[in-house]
């Protein structure tokens, strides 16, 4: 009887080990998922009339994604270098959205930027960063090959092509 339960136990660990690996697509998932975010950050700053693009705010956003690279072993200035474009193609569908709000009106409310955005954003971050550096220690790098799968899940409407392919190629340069 022990030793069926020892089986079973070690069965389970290892399966929920193996299903917890990270993959290319989770990652650029995690990656839209903070994308996502970004026309309640805009919304909110139309209507708080606030500026897109906050350079002390970038600032300490890069050094915390520095700092989360270290935890996790990952490069810090790869990190930091996915990060500028990760704020790039935030800025970019923030822009493209407030534009789109000059024409359209809009009665949603956006979620609180410091208590609802902002705390989601930095744990997204964190993912991330855990997911890349479990993924590149297993052997496996974001490759050329992974492009259509890239821009097939990162799809939020406001991106460009090219804002896609500034994202990938930060991916790609990502190093433990």
């Amino acid at each position: 009887m022990l030793k069926k339960t020892i089986l079973v136990t070690m069965s389970v660990a290892s399966f929920s080990c193996f299903a917890a690996s990270p993959t290319a697509h989770s990652i650029f998932a995690t990656m839209n998922k903070r994308l996502s975010y970004m026309e309640d950050v805009a919304l909110y700053k139309a209507q708080h009339h606030k500026a897109i693009e906050d350079l002390p705010r970038e600032a300490v956003v890069i050094k915390k994604a520095g700092a989360s690279a270290k935890q996790y072993h990952l490069n810090a200035r790869s990190v930091e270098r996915l990060t500028r474009a990760q704020i790039n193609a935030a800025k970019a569908i923030q822009y493209r959205y407030r534009a789109d709000l000059l024409t359209k009106t809009t009665k949603q409310t956006p979620k609180d930027l410091n208590k609802v955005v902002r705390p989601a954003l930095i744990k997204l971050n964190n993912e991330l960063n855990q997911e890349l550096s479990a993924y590149l220690k297993t052997g496996h790098t974001i490759r050329n090959s992974d492009w259509q799968r890239f821009q097939a899940t990162v799809n939020n409407r406001y991106l460009s092509r090219s804002d896609k392919r500034m994202l990938f190629n930060a991916l790609e340069h990502v190093k433990r």
